[in-house]
């Protein structure tokens, strides 16, 4: 049973001449295709060529006549001179670039002095072979030579003679079981130069047939694709010149990266902006406001506050160990969370608000004397008043004394290099020194002491 085998090369000579060197003169040439592949819009494309040949069997070549037949109808003469004597593989070589300039040209030309010369026999229709890309020309050779003729490898010192086979019955050019693939990697033509080079190059039976090659499944890192991602904007680092020396007067870190541009004072309010609000000091009948401190710093800032809730020294209360050197009168003195419990009926039932001062600081250690008396007095709200000059972390433990903080008085702002250290508390300055503790108050602060590091 013949077999069709499928070479592939660069040059269409060399692929004929291996195959009459290696299969004799008994193969058929059955179809040669030319194809580009790779390349960018025609541009730097790879040409070879594909041929496919058909090997019969040893037993089924038939021998070569003895004799010429006695009778053979009339054939047309073969032309004299140089085509006569052509090889008929350089004639259907000439054919295929006939027919690829016919293609690239419009209109249609005349036929090449070469084809025009090779002898004229009818052909058996022959299936054509699909294109395997756009640019690639396939030319059917079945019509330059027939499918059963055998190509003699030499030519004869005479007119070549060619001997015409019965025909066979025609069958698909390429069988449902073979796979051909354009490219590199193409296993079934590797699978069978590996078999004709164990058998010798003679094509004989036992080759390895030619099977379907199965491409691995291509994702985007072996099949080289470039995977689109979203595009990110550039980070581009904003300008805070004053972030270090903000940092150096104790603003938190969090809020001094928050300064950003060249001018002070906007960098400064842009620092401050998420600074809280104090709330204000209870104004309602019967409300109890308690400032807890060291008494003399307490009290100026109660007095404060009484002005603010426009109310007299009667409603101003100390709750102290005595009331030396304050100038509270004994009749307004709470000597513990008892005697607060008692003056707060009296307070609940008055129809203004009152402010009561309790002496404790962290050298005392009586933040839960101070506690026990703003609860006893059904405190409204506390204010601790701090020292600035304290360390944050032993104000903080003192706080937490206190229990339930609504705001806090800085005192002795002027005595520290970093007041703003207070504000690592995460509690509302309700004073700032002899000021409201707003937000203005805080950058006019802090803008002096920067002009005071640049001086």
């Amino acid at each position: 049973m013949p077999k069709r085998l499928l070479l592939e090369g660069s040059d269409i000579e060399e692929l004929l001449s291996q195959v009459r060197d290696e299969h004799g003169p008994g193969v058929s040439i059955v179809s040669a295709d030319r194809v580009r592949t790779g390349g960018f819009a025609g541009f730097f494309a790879r040409q070879r060529y594909e041929l496919t040949v058909e090997v019969p069997d040893p037993a089924e070549r038939p021998a070569a006549p003895a004799s010429a037949p006695q009778a053979a109808p009339a054939a047309p003469a073969a032309p004299a001179g140089p085509a006569a004597a052509a090889d008929p593989m350089t004639v259907l070589l000439a054919r295929a670039e006939e027919q690829e300039r016919r293609l690239s040209l419009t209109g249609s030309r005349a036929a090449s002095p070469a084809a025009a010369a090779a002898p004229q026999r009818p052909a058996a229709a022959a299936p054509q072979r699909p294109a395997a890309a756009a640019p690639s020309v396939s030319l059917n050779l079945a019509q330059a030579v027939p499918a059963q003729a055998h190509v003699p490898t030499h030519a004869a010192p005479a007119a070549p003679t060619v001997q015409t086979l019965p025909a066979a019955p025609a069958v698909p050019l390429v069988p449902e079981d073979f796979v051909v693939e354009t490219g590199t990697e193409n296993r079934a033509f590797a699978d069978m130069l590996a078999s004709l080079q164990r058998d010798g190059g003679t094509g004989a039976a036992g080759a390895l047939p030619a099977r379907a090659y199965q491409a691995p499944a291509a994702g985007p890192e072996r099949s080289g694709a470039v995977v689109p991602r979203a595009f990110q904007p550039p980070v581009v680092e904003q300008e805070r010149p004053f972030e270090r020396a903000l940092t150096e007067l104790g603003l938190p870190a969090r809020m001094a990266r928050q300064a950003v541009g060249p001018d002070m004072y906007t960098a400064v309010k842009r620092a401050l902006a998420d600074l809280p609000e104090a709330p204000p000091a209870p104004r309602g009948p019967g409300d109890v406001l308690v400032i807890v401190g060291e008494t003399h710093a307490a009290l100026h800032v109660a007095e404060k506050a009484a002005r603010l809730l426009n109310v007299g020294p009667a409603q101003v209360l100390l709750a102290a160990r005595s009331t030396a050197g304050t100038g509270i009168h004994n009749t307004r003195l709470l000597n513990g969370p008892r005697s607060a419990q008692q003056r707060a009926r009296k307070i609940h039932r008055d129809d203004v608000p009152y402010v009561v001062v309790v002496d404790s600081t962290p050298e005392q250690g009586n933040g839960e004397w101070a506690r026990a008396i703003a609860d006893g007095l059904g405190a409204t709200a506390v204010w601790a008043v701090v020292d600035a000059t304290r360390k944050t972390a032993d104000t903080a433990r003192h706080l937490r004394t206190l229990g339930k903080v609504d705001a806090i008085a800085v005192n002795a702002v002027a005595a520290t290099g970093d007041p703003a250290s207070v504000l690592d508390l995460d509690i509302p300055v309700s004073h700032l020194a002899d000021r409201p503790g707003t937000a203005q108050a805080w950058a006019a602060l802090l803008c002096e002491r920067l002009e005071e590091k640049q001086s």
